[in-house]
């Protein structure tokens, strides 16, 4: 009964505003766990004690449309072949940890990976959060360089956050296709350098105009004791209280942020496309703010959980694509390499 009730509760709670309701922030972190626990219920009351099989399979029943909002069932890609390809393109959101720059220096193996990623992927839209670049001698000037490399002649840059005139931090857009206008709309304060500004971006794509909402939402901004509390138990319960606190400030944050963005979203003129690192699972407030009227570019190609961060749960999905309509999602696919925080996600998509 308890396991029922709590996935139905992680399922449902989502919905409600976190700044009214602080639990419902909580609730969807935990609904796959209770999921598997749930069904792993079913198939022991099939076996053993029956009357209980029913509790079971109502927390199940109640719980499908958050389920179908965290899986991709896509075994096989579709083959459309109605849309024109002269107006399909590929778009990419990556949460790129400030490039691979750790205590002011920059890790050449991981900085290589990245470029033979890109490379690799070539997207046509390219949307970096976290994003890190130098004008300074002896570093890299990676706005100069991936432009370069991948031939993007249009960009923009939010620039966060400078320091010493040649260190410069934010989110980046790139693109193959012209940028008629872009505009960086400030959505709170954020010391990672990305997170203080959402990137919005008209481009004209084959003719037709689309808007592309580009950003990194509220983090958590765990340090060392918190990820010892969250991955081995370690811990007082004055840092439990700590982290609690921390969660909760954050989340009220990322409700106001995620209201916001679907504020912008429903006063375009031009069809929507909403990527980047919302730092939140698809049961939450904040996916279900965004990603009302949207297409999940995972849900529609992808397969399985999804996983985009690399660290604290195999669970985790928290980098998005979404698309409205009558935008068509052709193709999903999830960069793994080595070495990541967040894993890069690229779609195809047609006008």
């Amino acid at each position: 009964m308890l396991i029922a009730v709590s996935l139905i509760l992680s399922a449902w709670l989502p919905y409600l505003n976190p700044q009214q309701f602080w639990l419902s922030g909580f609730a969807g972190l935990t609904f796959l766990i209770c999921w598997g626990i749930n069904f792993a219920f079913i198939i022991l009351w099939l076996f053993w004690k029956r009357r209980y099989l029913w509790i079971s399979l109502a927390g199940f029943i109640l719980s499908l449309h958050a389920l179908f909002s965290s899986i991709g069932i896509n075994v096989i890609s579709s083959q459309d072949t109605t849309y024109r390809p002269d107006r399909r393109f590929t778009i990419m959101t990556f949460n790129t940890s400030n490039m691979g720059l750790n205590d002011y220096r920059e890790d050449s193996v991981l900085q290589g990976s990245i470029y033979d990623m890109l490379r690799d992927a070539s997207p046509d839209i390219l949307c970096m959060q976290e994003f890190y670049t130098n004008e300074g001698p002896f570093f890299t000037n990676h706005i100069d360089s991936i432009a370069r490399t991948l031939q993007y002649p249009y960009h923009f840059f939010t620039c966060d956050m400078s320091h010493w005139n040649y260190w410069h931090y934010g989110i980046i857009l790139f693109s193959r296709f012209p940028i008629v206008r872009s505009s960086k709309i400030p959505c709170g304060y954020s010391s990672a350098g990305s997170g203080s500004s959402f990137l919005q971006s008209d481009i004209l794509v084959q003719g037709d105009t689309i808007r592309v909402l580009t950003a990194q939402l509220q983090s958590y901004m765990f340090r060392g004791n918190d990820y010892d509390l969250l991955e081995r138990g370690q811990g007082t319960f004055s840092g439990v209280r700590n982290l609690a606190s921390k969660m909760k400030h954050t989340i009220h944050k990322r409700a106001a942020q995620s209201r916001k963005m679907a504020g912008l979203i429903a006063a375009s003129p031009y069809k929507v496309i909403v990527c980047g690192d919302f730092n939140d699972t698809p049961v939450s407030y904040t996916y279900n703010t965004i990603s009302s009227n949207m297409q999940d570019a995972f849900l529609e190609e992808g397969f399985g959980i999804g996983r985009t961060l690399s660290f604290l749960a195999p669970t985790l999905r928290i980098d998005y694509i979404l698309a409205q309509k009558p935008i068509r999602v052709k193709s999903y696919k999830t960069f793994h390499r080595k070495g990541f925080q967040h894993f890069p996600i690229m779609a195809g998509l047609s006008l």
